[in-house]
């Protein structure tokens, strides 16, 4: 009985140390506490315009969890990406703040995503997927998101300033 008891007790202690080992090796951005500005674009299409995707420039504000386990997007705007396109200014951010979580080396989920399209419904709260390039300090989709049913982004993509770098 005292070996079975010895060998339950081992295998519970190597769990508890994997366990461990998994959760302090959890990606963080090497800039904590940082607040950052970033540009880019976005398109959305919806299905009252035949899904026809609607450029726009976007500008974020952020700030960097003290302890780098995130990046909280505070302020949000979308802007005509040719000056001509008035689509953009009926759209825009909502359920802000957004949360940037680092996966790992080369991808981050932000959390709480939705905007108000022109013309029709994009305000489920979702999650995308973006990838993280270190070569150009962008995030981006890979490839279109569909947020429900009337609504998709087929692009989404963003440069910090200062630049972010996520430590695996």
């Amino acid at each position: 009985m005292h070996n079975f008891t010895t060998r339950v007790s081992l295998t519970a202690l190597l769990i508890g140390l994997a366990c461990t080992s998994s959760m302090a090796s959890a990606a963080t951005f090497a800039q904590a506490g940082t607040s950052f500005t970033a540009t880019g674009s976005i398109a959305t299409a919806v299905k009252l315009l035949v899904f026809t995707p609607v450029p726009c420039n976007l500008a974020l504000t952020g700030q960097v969890a003290a302890d780098g386990s995130s990046a909280s997007i505070t302020g949000a705007t979308f802007t005509p990406a040719n000056g001509t396109n008035v689509l953009c200014t009926l759209s825009g951010p909502l359920n802000l703040p957004w949360t940037l979580v680092p996966t790992n080396a080369n991808t981050a989920t932000l959390s709480g995503f939705s905007e108000k399209a022109a013309y029709d419904s994009c305000d489920t709260p979702s999650v995308l997927t973006t990838q993280w390039s270190a070569a150009n300090n962008t995030f981006s989709i890979a490839s279109p998101f569909m947020v429900n049913a009337n609504c998709r982004i087929t692009r989404f993509s963003f440069k910090p300033s200062p630049a972010l770098t996520i430590n695996p």
